[in-house]
């Protein structure tokens, strides 16, 4: 006899259902995303830096660069001093897992990049790729001072507060209570760019673990679909070989 399921339980069916329709979903937009992706970046970068030589001739400076000058300037400021940021990861498994990243990465990237995995169990695998809607790439994350730099070139993640994305989809169930932490960020709309990070992972499919609550096991990443499995972050620099 099947026993009847209360509203948490068809709430959590739901969202299971509606996290694999968006990884389906985002799958079959990624080469899509991908090469339009490509194709506006080098035309932006084509018109940016185009030069005009002495006898009129346009020469295109950069054709095939993938990052816009802006990129480019924040960037070499960041390499000069601060090229590199540290990860502190707090799981079950490991209290305290350090690792270094480059200036810049996306938080999800840097975690799979490096073999860490920032979902829980089977949501590797059935999870949005980081386009910010199925919530299972939550983190709960710490700075030090609680963040407070009044200097911009001094941030240590951008963004600093939550985006509208953050705010929509941690505040819409299984996220949203209010035993949860108020650190809670998606790691894959988290770029960090200099200093001390510490990062903890809560329980759950999608870590929505109270923050009084245990800390999840440490999962390696699984990467079936190789560099797909990012290719919708457009503000990580190259990976380093």
């Amino acid at each position: 006899i099947d026993e009847k399921k209360g509203p948490q339980d068809m709430s959590l069916a739901m969202n299971e259902k509606l996290t694999l329709l968006c990884c389906l979903f985002t799958m079959m937009l990624s080469s899509v995303s991908s090469f339009t992706s490509s194709v506006r970046t080098s035309c932006f970068t084509l018109k940016k830096h185009a030069q005009i030589l002495p006898h009129g001739i346009r020469q295109p400076h950069l054709l095939f660069s993938s990052s816009s000058a802006e990129d480019n300037d924040n960037n070499s400021v960041g390499n000069s001093t601060n090229n590199v940021a540290n990860i502190s990861f707090e799981t079950a498994s490991n209290n305290n897992r350090t690792f270094q990243i480059q200036s810049g990465e996306i938080l999800r990237t840097a975690m799979l990049r490096r073999g860490i995995s920032p979902h829980n169990g089977k949501s590797r695998l059935i999870n949005c790729r980081g386009l910010g809607t199925c919530g299972t790439c939550a983190v709960e994350i710490t700075l030090p001072n609680n963040g407070n730099s009044q200097d911009e070139k001094g941030c240590i993640i951008k963004p600093r507060e939550r985006t509208t994305k953050e705010n929509l989809r941690l505040n819409f169930p299984p996220h949203g209570s209010k035993n949860q932490s108020p650190n809670l960020r998606l790691a894959c709309q988290v770029q960090v760019m200099r200093g001390d990070v510490t990062v903890r992972k809560r329980t759950g499919f999608w870590g929505q673990g109270d923050m009084d609550g245990d800390l999840a096991e440490e999962y390696e990443a699984k990467l079936w679909f190789g560099d797909l499995e990012y290719v919708l972050d457009d503000k990580s620099p190259e990976k380093m070989e």
